[in-house]
């Protein structure tokens, strides 16, 4: 019981002290493929950061990261994320879900090395909208279109889905 204790209070711990330590890059300039791979450390960096910080703290923080993202997400020449309404039924109802669907899509794209799978993409992004609304549902209220896809995948049906309809 100590050491499940010990665990998970060095977890939170570590949790605390890397938002605090986390700096969103500045004065970066992406203009050309190589800037885009210079930045990609700062760009896993900075989603994580946005992922993991509740939504109600470090505002401006949180505007500078998602500046950041979608700038480096959108000139990317490697990571293609699509926008496709058929998936994305929660823009509407939270906003900011959608940097966080877009920043998972990319960080899966980066990290397997599979950038033109838009199952994969669609997946991760979906995964990481899921992950993002457990930390915050209560700062943001209940939105019955994540909870939907909550739902499939406890049913086993989210992969289905997707592959129907992206």
């Amino acid at each position: 019981m100590k050491y499940l204790f010990a665990l998970v209070l060095f977890t939170f711990l570590s949790s605390v002290s890397f938002a605090q330590d986390f700096k969103v890059p500045e004065n970066y300039k992406l203009e050309k493929p190589e800037d885009y791979a210079k930045y990609q450390d700062d760009f896993l960096k900075c989603y994580d950061w946005i992922l993991r910080t509740p939504v109600n703290q470090q505002g401006q923080k949180r505007a500078q990261a998602n500046a950041f993202i979608l700038s480096w997400i959108s000139g990317s020449p490697d990571v293609t994320v699509e926008i496709n309404a058929k998936i994305l039924t929660f823009i509407k109802t939270s906003p900011q879900a959608l940097i966080i669907f877009m920043g998972g899509w990319a960080t899966n794209s980066i990290k397997t090395e599979e950038y033109k799978n838009k199952i994969d993409g669609t997946m991760a992004g979906l995964e990481a909208v899921m992950t993002f609304y457990g930390y915050n549902k209560l700062h943001t209220g209940k939105d019955k279109n994540i909870e939907k896809y909550l739902k499939m995948k406890e049913k086993g049906t989210l992969l289905a889905y997707v592959q129907k309809n992206a």
